[in-house]
């Protein structure tokens, strides 16, 4: 699996095998970044707390292993492959139920990593 951008190409694959074997809980690798923009890689191990994005929208590839997303009330389970997109303001959090699992994460826009607001359900 490769990653393409105008400065050129990350090889993935590489990269996942790597992070994955010393995440611990979360771990977060930065892929590419614009003003509107910040792609990131999300390697889980355990499961994110409850919370919600007010500034921001993600869109997410689950690109291995699998888990379950909690998502404004709902619950469902995701593999390789499934897409979710959480608008600002959604309560949400994903629980992996693999190894590992490894998310790609579009925020929109620039996410610094900041606008996370914890939530008790």
């Amino acid at each position: 699996m490769k990653a393409f951008n105008p400065e050129g190409i990350k090889e993935l694959d590489q990269l996942i095998e790597e992070v994955s074997h010393r995440v611990k809980e979360i771990e977060v690798v930065k892929l590419n970044e614009t003003e509107n923009l910040t792609q990131l890689l999300v390697f889980i191990k355990t499961a994110e707390l409850p919370h919600y994005h007010a500034e921001h929208d993600l869109t997410f590839v689950l690109l291995k292993g699998h888990g379950e997303l909690y998502l404004d009330g709902k619950r469902e389970k995701l593999s390789e492959g499934d897409i979710a997109f959480i608008p600002r303001g959604k309560v949400h959090f994903y629980t992996n139920t693999s190894v590992v699992s490894v998310l790609l994460a579009n925020f929109s826009p620039k996410y610094d990593g900041k606008d996370s607001v914890k939530v008790k359900l």
